[in-house]
């Protein structure tokens, strides 16, 4: 564990610079990637949640300078809403989840990979059942005090219902994802210049609704960004960033006879990083995007896009998080070009004799479409985690989202959705 705790650490400037430019796009997609990859994010600052404690953490597989940590999650519990249409069941749920991480323990340079499956089946409604997995992989050289990342990823998903602009298909909507991504570190003194390039190509298999089937190739696209982002060290702990990309966003499966939402942003945020000796941890960034559309029917778009954080821990032993953000996505129904999507999340993590540790939240966030309408959501969820020891850790969470809209511009989204997730788990490493 110390190996990978040490690669972490190593990439936590370098990633943090990554993500950042790569968060005001699809703050959505940024979840769809695992920690513990060169080039792909970890977690915002230290939290209870986030802070190691090797004693309690497993040790790992060591062969030579790798360490592989294996991990399955065995789950049971129940969703009141296993249904993603209109109808509503509930179900008794089996979520099984493995994972192999592999990261390096060498002084310089470092490589890392991962492969996760999880897989749920519901019991009272088979056809429901879903198989999600992701396979990536990166490494970083070191050149002098500059660092070059390269990473690639592969997903084979499925669209989570309870999200907003999500299609009310008879069952979950499959789609796969392709990332390659790299950046180059320039560090000099107190000043850090990270350019960096970014390539996500999606398809999405058909579905039905209501029994009709309904190709889902309109979305089918390829993601093309690039940027710099440029960070000046005012003291320990405490800094400035600018951020500045372009994005280009190729639809390749628009139907013969409609609009191509085919696209070109430009985004400039600025912002600061600051740490008041671990109680403060004050994070904000703030710009602007301007969209242009390929095709004169979709007006363009100028939109405030931010991103801020705030996490105050008044003990060791509590930590209080919030979260907003506003920017900008693409749209999942056919002929609407975008939404600016906003959000906002409170999240209370409290350690309790160590091994014990509570996490509760509440989040809400909403989705304008740029034809018109919007449609708002909210979520609140409660968890308990007991460190047994290294190997064996036991998990409760229970989550409840709720969908509501108003105008949605096309019927092809149901504007109301509710649902709550309680699940018991055994999660077991090495």
């Amino acid at each position: 564990m110390w190996a990978r705790s040490t690669l972490l650490r190593g990439f936590l400037a370098l990633v943090l610079a990554i993500s950042v430019a790569g968060k005001a796009l699809a703050e959505l997609m940024s979840a769809l990637f695992p920690d513990g990859v060169p080039g792909y994010g970890t977690d915002d600052g230290v939290t209870v949640q986030t802070r190691l404690h090797p004693e309690l953490m497993p040790l790992g597989v060591r062969e030579g300078a790798l360490v592989f940590l294996p991990q399955l999650d065995q789950g049971y519990g129940y969703t009141s809403n296993a249904l993603p249409g209109p109808y509503r069941r509930g179900s008794w749920q089996l979520v099984t989840a493995p994972t192999l991480s592999m990261a390096s323990n060498w002084s310089r340079d470092a490589i890392g990979a991962m492969v996760s499956v999880q897989d749920t089946r519901y019991l009272s409604l088979p056809s429901q059942n879903r198989t999600d997995a992701t396979v990536s992989a990166g490494g970083r050289i070191d050149i002098g005090n500059d660092k070059l990342t390269i990473a690639a990823a592969h997903v084979a998903a499925h669209e989570d219902r309870s999200q907003l602009d999500t299609i009310a298909s008879d069952r979950p909507i499959a789609f796969d994802l392709d990332d390659v991504r790299a950046s180059y570190a320039i560090n000099d003194g107190r000043w850090s210049i990270v350019p960096n390039v970014q390539v996500t190509n999606w398809t999405y298999d058909p579905t039905t609704l209501l029994g009709i089937p309904a190709s889902q190739a309109y979305r089918d696209r390829l993601v093309t960004q690039g940027g710099v982002s440029v960070s000046y060290e005012i003291a320990p702990l405490r800094g400035v960033m600018l951020v500045v990309r372009a994005v280009h966003q190729e639809y390749t499966q628009t139907p013969a006879g409609q609009p191509s939402p085919d696209s070109t942003s430009y985004q400039v945020l600025a912002g600061v990083d600051y740490d008041d000796d671990a109680v403060w941890h004050l994070r904000a960034l703030v710009g602007g995007e301007a969209r242009r559309f390929s095709s004169p029917l979709y007006a363009p778009q100028n939109t405030l896009i931010a991103e801020a954080s705030a996490a105050w821990s008044p003990t060791g032993l509590t930590t209080l998080t919030a979260m907003v953000s506003r920017d900008t996505e693409d749209a999942e129904q056919e002929g609407v070009s975008g939404l600016v999507y906003s959000s906002a999340k409170l999240t209370i993590d409290h350690e309790y004799l160590r091994n014990l540790l509570f996490r509760a939240s509440i989040g809400l966030q909403r989705a304008d479409f740029f034809q018109g309408g919007h449609q708002i959501g909210t979520t609140a969820g409660f968890g308990i985690t007991w460190v047994m020891n290294r190997d064996m850790r036991l998990l409760f969470t229970y989550d409840q989202t709720d969908l509501h809209g108003s105008t949605i511009p096309t019927d092809a989204l149901v504007t109301g959705y509710s649902r709550g997730v309680g699940l018991m788990t055994l999660r077991l490493g090495l």
